[in-house]
């Protein structure tokens, strides 16, 4: 996988950027944000993500980690694709399209071109456990790792937990690098010592 791309900024459009590295020039489709730092004739690096297709290839590039990150997170959805994805992040910022997951609202979503109700209902129920957090927080503190993700899953669907109880148990252990196993033994620990 392409993880990220540096080098001069050959071209910049409406939703891509041309860039080269080497002697090799990349065109990635890109998020308004990403687009907005670069400048034609400057050094700047994008954050990639690489979509192969049976018929195409195309990439796409991301302001920072965590904006890629959430791009994955859409592709998830069984009704967004890889260009609408890339729509809802150039549309809405990442803390926007965060808090709008975790409150639930579909009119911030459907305002998004591309976006209908059904979309917007289906992201939320997707996303919810996976980025949804209380508003205040910013978007790297809502992203989860897979190994956080593999946590959560288990203490949610099999133990029982709620996803807020269960999200606040693994971002206490954050920073710690344990493996999925060793942070549900230890959520379960913080989990009955509260209860």
């Amino acid at each position: 996988m392409i993880d990220s791309i540096a080098g001069e900024i050959v071209e910049i459009g409406t939703d891509f950027a041309v860039i080269d590295t080497g002697g090799i020039s990349y065109r990635a489709l890109a998020t308004s944000a990403a687009l907005r730092d670069l400048q034609v004739g400057h050094e700047s690096l994008l954050y990639t993500r690489l979509i192969l297709r049976d018929d195409s290839m195309q990439l796409f590039g991301f302001a920072s980690r965590e904006e890629r990150e959430v791009f994955g997170q859409l592709l998830t959805v069984g009704q967004v694709g890889p260009k609408l994805a890339l729509q809802i992040l150039s549309a809405l910022p990442l803390n926007d399209l965060v808090q709008a997951v975790s409150g639930g609202h579909v009119e911030r979503l459907t305002a998004v071109k591309g976006v209908g109700k059904k979309t917007a209902e289906r992201i939320l129920v997707d996303l919810r456990d996976k980025i949804g957090s209380p508003a205040s927080a910013g978007a790297g503190d809502v992203l989860l790792s897979s190994g956080e993700e593999t946590a959560l899953l288990a203490l949610t669907s099999k133990l029982g937990y709620s996803a807020r109880e269960a999200r606040e148990a693994l971002q206490k252990l954050r920073g710690q690098d344990l493996p999925p196993e060793d942070l549900v033994r230890r959520a379960l620990q913080m989990l009955g010592g509260s209860g």
